[in-house]
């Protein structure tokens, strides 16, 4: 099991009890992070500087957001398209340390954290903690599911028990879908294209892999396109589009003036030939250019799998599935009707 591997891969340790040895500290709190770094800390760290985008929500999550005193620039830029920034809006105006790769150590310094959650390899990570004299953990994105990085940060944070609760929970919907969906037979199953937002508004940009559709049991079309670039997005030609032909498109949400727009697909000359538009098939889906949220990932697999077969995945297990996660996640109740707009 993944799951497994990565539990004995990270080896994370606790232990019990605060010394000194003349002048070296003996931590009660050992982590194995993402670089293979031991990370030290005395007690569960309640300041906290995030400079890991894939980190905040987690910290959201289980509950420890008000630990957060700062933000490096690129997980600041996402605050206004994630719902973090409605549920916590005065993440807005937290200090910005800069950038993973240029960090401000004389602010970080001057905040005084007990730790930093860094999105950077062994080397970088060793160098923050050298030049600010903080406890680093590196906290970096797996494939997959890795729900390991609740499991890491929580223990760092000291909320262990939240972290095996979101865990059961995102577990327990997955295994929902699948129940749900055990009847669809597989000549059955729809095919779907995503349009990702993207500086040149290409239209033929696209997200290669997609949890969210695996486990709705919809085929992506581009699935086995070997055109793809470091980010995982695809690139493909007119004319294979129009061979793989989905029966459904699902658009990124837009995130400013310039984005794509769903009118922008209904009049393109090729698209107009898929079966998606041709019968009213297109859909918003939630950006894909923000970090991995499993929240999302198993929420939207909910989405695409009413979307496509409505008659099994009915309103009432969607809807009820949708209020379960974002309330044990985001403390969120009925947030249903909430989630449906931002889907328009």
């Amino acid at each position: 099991m993944k799951n497994q591997f990565f539990a004995l891969f990270f080896g994370i340790i606790m232990l019990v009890g605060c010394s000194k040895r003349g002048d070296e500290l003996v931590a009660s709190l050992e982590v194995v992070d993402y670089a293979g770094r031991t990370v030290k800390l005395e007690k569960p760290a309640e300041r906290i500087v995030v400079m890991a985008d894939n980190s905040l929500v987690i910290v959201k999550q289980l509950e420890a957001i008000n630990s957060v005193i700062a933000l490096d620039s690129k997980t600041r830029g996402y605050l206004p398209l994630s719902i973090i920034s409605e549920t916590n809006p005065e993440l807005l105006s937290l200090p910005d340390v800069g950038k993973t790769k240029n960090p401000n150590y004389e602010y970080i310094i001057s905040l005084a954290p007990d730790l930093i959650l860094f999105k950077g390899n062994q080397e970088s990570s060793d160098m923050l903690q050298e030049k600010t004299g903080v406890p680093v953990a590196c906290i970096l994105s797996q494939g997959e599911y890795d729900f390991d990085i609740y499991t890491i940060i929580g223990k760092l944070l000291g909320k262990e028990q939240k972290a095996k609760e979101v865990i059961s929970a995102l577990i327990g919907q997955m295994e929902s879908i699948k129940k749900t969906l055990l009847s669809l037979p597989e000549d059955q199953k729809k095919s779907a294209y995503i349009v990702v937002q993207n500086s040149k508004n290409n239209l033929f940009k696209t997200q290669r892999n997609s949890l969210s559709l695996d486990l709705a049991r919809v085929n992506n079309v581009c699935a086995t396109t070997s055109n793809v670039d470091e980010w995982g997005f695809a690139e493909v030609n007119k004319e294979e589009f129009l061979k793989l032909n989905p029966e459904i498109v699902f658009l990124d949400s837009p995130s400013g003036i310039s984005s794509i727009t769903k009118d922008e697909i209904y009049k393109n000359d090729t698209f107009q030939f898929v079966d998606a538009v041709k019968n009213n098939n297109v859909f918003h889906t939630h950006t894909f250019s923000l970090p991995k949220d499993y929240v999302y990932v198993v929420a939207e697999a909910f989405y695409y799998a009413h979307t496509a077969y409505p008659e099994i995945m009915t309103e009432s297990i969607y809807s009820q599935a949708i209020n379960n996660i974002f309330e044990v996640a985001y403390g969120i109740k009925d947030y249903y009707e909430s989630w449906k707009k931002t889907l328009h």
